[in-house]
């Protein structure tokens, strides 16, 4: 005869502690998977999205700032300004200057320019040309109202936009007027203005424009013996010129 009192009892366990819980080390989303790996596996995604969204930005910044080099067609394109003539009707350059690569490459990072004083044979008037192409950026945000401020002259007139047309494109540029400070007081003239290939444009904010790279053109001219410098008679000549060796765009 067998004695049962020589068998220890087993304390029966609730149903509920056999059934997990959040506070069980289980998730309860995932059964039967540990919570922290759960959290590991969220913490590796979030990680892989940061590197993602890095990596894309670093690239886009790359393609925009030409990090890897500038195209071949963009390369052409501002050397084609050299091809525009040394003399067109009667303004003949008398002049040609030079940047350093700092100012050219670092400041402005274009890719062409030319530097030109073009001197009209007939009555000596003369008229600074500068020419550039480059990224949107840097070509935009150097305006005459800047560069002149230290100068040996002062603005006498806020910019207005005039029409540009010369070149069969209904296009504008800004005038501003400027007086030297020397004794005679002698009247200057300064147009500026942008275009992607299009018509000039007077624009207040081209570095926004939905373009790569903008052609910017500033001229200056004192008047000689008159009120009215010779500027509009030189971009009847000269703007034609140049639109034979702009990016072509569509319209």
């Amino acid at each position: 005869m067998s004695d049962n009192s020589l068998i220890p009892e087993v304390p029966e366990e609730p149903l509920s502690e056999l059934i997990p819980t959040k506070d069980s080390g289980l998730s309860s989303d995932n059964p039967g998977l540990p919570a922290a790996t759960a959290e590991l596996k969220k913490w590796f995604l979030g990680i892989g999205c940061a590197l993602a969204l890095i990596l894309l930005g670093g690239v886009a910044h790359g393609v925009l700032s030409n990090r890897w080099g500038v195209s071949e067609n963009i390369q052409a394109l501002g050397s084609q300004l050299n091809s525009i003539p040394m003399e067109i009707g009667p303004w003949k350059c008398s002049e040609e200057g030079k940047l350093d690569d700092r100012t050219i490459y670092g400041i402005l990072e274009a890719t062409g320019y030319i530097s030109r004083v073009y001197v009209h044979q007939s009555t000596s008037e003369a008229i600074t040309v500068f020419l550039v192409f480059g990224p949107k950026g840097p070509i935009a945000v150097h305006t005459p109202e800047i560069c002149y401020s230290a100068r040996a002259v002062t603005q006498t007139s806020e910019r207005q936009a005039v029409p540009a047309d010369y070149d069969g494109k209904d296009g504008q540029l800004w005038k501003l007027g400027f007086e030297t400070n020397s004794i005679d007081k002698r009247k200057m003239s300064v147009y500026y203005g942008w275009t992607a290939g299009g018509a000039w444009q007077a624009a207040n904010s081209p570095r926004f424009w939905r373009t790569d790279y903008l052609y910017k053109i500033q001229t200056s001219c004192q008047a000689v013996g008159k009120k009215e410098d010779s500027t509009d008679e030189f971009f009847r000549v000269f703007l034609p010129e140049v639109r034979k060796v702009l990016r072509k765009t569509e319209g």
